[in-house]
């Protein structure tokens, strides 16, 4: 029997997928993720783009209706090598996302949490752009900190 994961979460990892497909046929050595944590959880060398669904405003389609209208606030965290490198994943990325991509409705066998089963339904696009901007951690010696960007965005799924 499978799985099958709700609109929040497809949201999360169709941006995912689309990121990670993107660097595999245009950029070599990039890792993707999902969640911030994983960036330090695992050992792995930068440069990483990180994926992670950070908030969901919902509201009514229109008053009285019980239709609902989300947005999504997904995060992209970007740990470069290097300022040059960061900037051009930077501009990479929001040139890759200001059309849109393919929502898929992602699921999975009950016991098999490793192998995603995906089933394109719409597409998402880009409401607002809210922020793009160099992250300074001050005070860390990691490596992963040194070159760090965050790109936020509004999103909402296609009806």
């Amino acid at each position: 029997m499978s799985s099958y994961f709700r609109e929040s979460r497809n949201v999360e990892l169709s941006l995912l997928y689309y990121l990670t497909t993107c660097f595999a046929s245009d950029w070599s050595g990039i890792t993707t993720l999902k969640t911030f944590a994983n960036v330090y959880a695992k050992d792995i060398a930068i440069p990483v783009v990180c994926v992670r669904l950070a908030q969901t405003t919902t509201s009514r389609q229109e008053i009285g209706a019980d239709t609902l209208y989300n947005k999504y606030l997904c995060i992209i965290d970007i740990f470069a090598s290097s300022d040059a490198q960061r900037l051009d994943l930077a501009d990479y990325i929001k040139d890759k996302l200001k059309t849109g991509w393919v929502h898929y409705d992602h699921s999975h066998m009950s016991g098999d949490h490793t192998t995603l089963d995906r089933t394109a339904n719409g597409r998402d696009y880009i409401v607002d752009f809210v922020n793009d901007s160099k992250i300074d951690v001050y005070g860390s010696s990691d490596e992963k900190d040194k070159c760090r960007h965050s790109i936020s965005i509004s999103v909402r799924k296609s009806t």
